[in-house]
């Protein structure tokens, strides 16, 4: 589903194959980081007892957390937290 109409959907395409692929790379990571920002905030607000360990592991929970397996996610988040878990 989409509410851009055509026509602005093209021009936008087309300002987008205008751009070098490293101003793609560099715009996409900008997107992303303000996209970590805003949840780190929201995370902040929502957990504020929260300690940067904890944060990190819940800011993989909520980016990342359903793209692994248990057993993946487990090893994952206990590298976040700095314990050792075999492989």
């Amino acid at each position: 589903m989409t509410d851009t109409s055509p026509d602005v959907q093209a021009h936008f395409d087309e300002l987008m194959r205008q751009c070098s692929g490293s101003d793609r790379v560099r715009m996409m990571s900008e997107m992303f980081d303000f996209a970590k920002a805003l949840v780190l905030s929201n995370l902040r607000t929502t957990h504020p007892g929260a300690t940067d360990v904890e944060l990190r592991v819940l800011l993989f929970d909520r980016l990342y957390g359903d793209d692994l397996d248990p057993v993946e996610h487990g090893t994952v988040v206990a590298r976040l937290r700095g314990e050792q878990k075999p492989v």
